[in-house]
């Protein structure tokens, strides 16, 4: 090939590269007015993905703080049974902390069957049916609470499965107002029952009496007969005396309560007691520690009270022991302890002072099942005891607008706590 054609070849090639480079340009020309063009766009597209983001964090936020802030313990778990949300009432409730409970299956964690034990079609058709437990939970602190767990379940738009919802619900004071209406009604038909049958036979032991004084004054007091004449009206007075108890708790005198600080009528119930606590290798012991003491109260009543308890305090160390005495205030928030007492001596809706004594042995102390019927009338584990005793020192208490708590533990002995009003000068 001649220079000339080589040259010309040359041209046409630069030609060439003119051309695309022309194109190219024009091209990147079109794209950079394109990207121009659309530029706008994704901004506006990215502001609304922020403001729909934004929106989407502020309803999880509100959702989030709506079953945070519900007063029932709320529990979601996936299909599986593990837990994903634990709202802060189900923290209080249970006592477990949030991140404890988080990936733990309910069942474990809880200790109790809240959802059937095999998470299946069958278990899940029981659980949409309004699925209902009630159980008893044990807390970190040992106390025990009642709960009423309802389960149902979760499921999407599309009526998908997508977990499970259980609401717990603490019943303890539910319960205990119940047996105790149930307790109050029974006592209520008994007491009734009672005294008519008191009544029934107090008229023939009179008369049984009488005529045991007129055949004494007819017998001599060296014979067989006034041996048997003594065991008979020994027997009738016993009978006499347990009367006597059961009308005075089927219908109690109406008790004159006054200003009266019990520190004084501790101290003199003491030193009487102790000389009868001695004889039994008993040591009695006093501890005065409430700083304001005076409540509204029955002096004569209160030392009734003290007398059943300390005799139950003896017969419970028959190889002696220690019993021990003690006063001390008590600032009292327990809303199921307030619901004992009278609406005339306290308001239940916050916290109330009182005055507490406890009485303590070092005993055989009391079984779950003996603490439940210790306020029964004739309840008694003792062969000679009239079960009378405990049920009029709790109307007693009751009466003082007081009420009674019992610790107690088989061989641990027996705490027994008289809980009054602080007397507050109107």
């Amino acid at each position: 090939m001649t220079p000339e054609e080589q040259v010309t070849e040359l041209q046409k090639e630069l030609y060439k590269e003119k051309a695309q480079i022309r194109f190219f340009m024009k091209q990147k020309q079109e794209w950079g007015q394109f990207i121009d063009s659309i530029n706008p766009m994704i901004e506006k597209l990215r502001n609304k993905l922020n403001t729909l983001q934004n929106d989407l964090h502020l309803k999880n936020q509100e959702l989030t703080n709506v079953l945070q802030s519900l007063s029932n313990g709320l529990i979601v778990t996936d299909l599986l049974g593990k837990v994903v949300t634990f709202n802060r009432a189900a923290v209080a409730l249970t006592g477990i902390d949030k991140e404890s409970a988080i990936d733990q299956q309910i069942n474990e964690l809880l200790k109790n069957p809240v959802l059937p034990e095999v998470l299946d079609e069958k278990a899940f058709e029981e659980i949409s049916l309004d699925y209902h437990q009630q159980f008893v939970l044990s807390k970190a602190d040992r106390s025990e609470i009642i709960i009423d767990s309802s389960t149902t379940l979760m499921k999407s738009d599309e009526n998908e499965e997508q977990g499970i919802i259980i609401n717990l619900i603490d019943i303890t004071q539910l319960k205990r107002l119940e047996e105790e209406a149930e307790r109050k009604n029974r006592l209520t038909a008994m007491g009734e029952i009672s005294m008519q049958v008191a009544h029934e036979i107090r008229n023939p032991l009179g008369s049984i009496e009488l005529f045991l004084s007129m055949m004494k004054m007819d017998t001599d007091e060296n014979s067989n007969e006034m041996d048997l004449i003594q065991h008979i009206t020994s027997a009738t007075r016993s009978m006499n005396h347990i009367i006597s108890n059961l009308l005075e708790y089927t219908k109690p005198r109406p008790a004159v309560l006054e200003k009266l600080d019990p520190h004084p009528l501790l101290s003199e119930f003491v030193n009487f007691a102790r000389f009868s606590a001695l004889q039994q290798n008993i040591e009695v012991t006093i501890e005065l520690n409430a700083d304001r003491s005076v409540i509204r109260g029955n002096k004569e009543l209160l030392k009734q009270v003290l007398h059943n308890l300390f005799v139950n305090a003896c017969q419970a160390m028959p190889e002696g022991g220690l019993l021990h005495l003690s006063t001390e205030n008590r600032l009292e928030d327990d809303p199921m302890i307030l619901e004992r007492f009278n609406n005339n001596f306290i308001l239940k809706d916050q916290p109330q002072e009182l005055v507490e004594i406890n009485i303590k042995d070092s005993g055989k102390g009391m079984s779950d099942e003996v603490k439940k019927k210790l306020f029964d009338p004739f309840f008694t584990t003792r062969e000679q005891g009239t079960g009378l005793g405990m049920s009029i020192a709790h109307k007693t208490m009751a009466s003082h607008g007081g009420t009674i708590l019992i610790e107690s533990a088989l061989n641990k002995g027996t705490k027994i706590s008289l809980l009054f009003p602080l007397f507050i000068a109107e």
